[in-house]
């Protein structure tokens, strides 16, 4: 049986460590059960945008408390539905 995986959408605005928070992005590893999607740097309200694939709500929350707590990012997370889908 294919265990459904969600997707989620964090958005993502630098407190603290500057190059050093975009560097750990983009060279990040992921732990096991999370598949990073895409990962884009934008102007505007958010600095940054993450997109994976997690087997849960419970999941996610520990790698985007991780991620955060690593880069002083500050993190809205967002569960994302494929139009397909709907």
């Amino acid at each position: 049986m294919m265990v459904k995986r969600m997707l989620f959408v964090s958005l993502l605005q630098p407190k603290g460590k500057g190059m050093d928070a975009i560097k750990y992005i983009k060279e990040m590893k992921t732990p096991e059960g999370i598949k990073v999607k895409d990962v884009m740097f934008t102007f505007g309200r958010y600095d940054g945008v993450l997109i994976f694939e997690a087997s849960s709500e419970k999941e996610a929350m520990k790698f985007v408390m991780d991620l955060a707590f690593t880069t002083q990012y500050t993190v809205e997370t967002l569960v994302a539905v494929p139009a397909k889908e709907v």
